[in-house]
């Protein structure tokens, strides 16, 4: 069973560091808002400040520490070793948003760059709307749109027909074990069950699914806290509709990285969002789906030398800048 938060505001231990580039790591929990607290890792101690939600599905990320970098990677509230949410008001992203501002003022950044996967892309996007004087620059990785359900054109979308065989199967069982799950079903073994076709769901080559990490470890990840996050989380987004002008005057930097075999979030939110920047620029990874980085390690590097205030060179401007 995975450790829980104590009541105190954070609990820190200080642990061997074995990720590329700094000494140590910090890890424990900040107490965000009332009922939440968000476990995070700490990795250097630079004045370059990077904060990465969705350490669940983003360890490879821990790759990007440097002696000129802080890097805080961290659980959204209520997944992974975050505190369970009892309030599911609190599970939204505009609490998501308010996680990001509390962890940059808990930490005593006065400035930080942005990580954004799925999600979280549209999520870093609303926090440089509200707090456009606190980021440098922001990187989005397979972002959802602005609007749940926007309609893009077929070559800008991807579905489950381009799965494996494999992925196939994978789904179908998974298919069948909700149907059949009742109140005494093991949510950690639903977790697994899951688990098994998101890895294939999440990659464009079959042969990548092994790089998906396993999050059944975490009880949070388990099946009846999952569902009810979902229905409170994705429930939130999908009733909601963010205007583009705010995200259009917007003068930071922005690395929107897309997959044209995303099946989570269709490639053509990716277009949109990096067309929306005044500064934006994508990089199409062809062929990789929502965990892109799985197909195309190489993109860590790009978003490397984007921290560094160098554009890869293939990531593509559309001149509104």
């Amino acid at each position: 069973m995975p450790s829980r938060p104590t009541p105190a505001a954070i609990i820190v231990c200080l642990l061997a560091l074995t990720a590329h580039g700094a000494h140590a790591q910090e890890t424990g929990w900040v107490q965000t808002a009332p009922g939440v607290s968000i476990y995070f890792e700490k990795y250097g101690s630079g004045p370059q400040a990077i904060l990465v939600p969705n350490r669940l599905f983003m360890p490879e990320f821990r790759t990007l520490a440097r002696a000129d970098r802080t890097l805080i990677l961290y659980d959204m509230r209520n997944r992974g070793r975050s505190g369970r949410v009892e309030d599911a008001a609190s599970i939204t992203i505009m609490g998501d948003v308010a996680d990001v501002e509390a962890l940059r003022t808990h930490f005593g950044f006065e400035t930080i760059s942005l990580i954004g996967y799925s999600y979280l892309g549209l999520m870093v996007a609303l926090y440089a709307r509200d707090y456009p004087e606190r980021v440098d620059r922001i990187v989005q990785i397979a972002p959802v749109p602005r609007r749940f359900g926007t309609p893009y054109p077929e070559d800008q979308t991807a579905g489950l027909s381009t799965l494996s065989p494999e992925g196939r199967a994978a789904a179908e069982a998974w298919e069948a074990a909700q149907e059949t799950a009742t109140s005494a079903t093991d949510g950690a073994e639903l977790c697994r069950i899951q688990g098994r076709f998101l890895a294939f769901l999440l990659v464009g080559n079959p042969a990548n699914h092994v790089g998906v990490p396993d999050v059944c470890v975490y009880e949070n990840e388990h099946y009846a806290n999952q569902v009810r996050h979902l229905e409170a989380h994705f429930g939130d987004i999908q009733n909601r509709e963010f205007s583009k002008d705010p995200f259009t005057t917007l003068g930071q930097p922005v690395l929107t990285v897309h997959g044209t075999l995303d099946r989570n979030a269709p490639y053509g939110a990716g277009l949109e969002w990096a067309t929306t920047f005044r500064d934006g620029r994508l990089i199409t990874v062809h062929g990789a789906a929502h965990q892109l980085w799985l197909d195309d390690a190489s993109i860590l590097d790009d978003i490397s030398l984007f921290l560094d205030g160098i554009w890869p060179v293939r990531a593509r401007g559309f001149g509104r800048s």
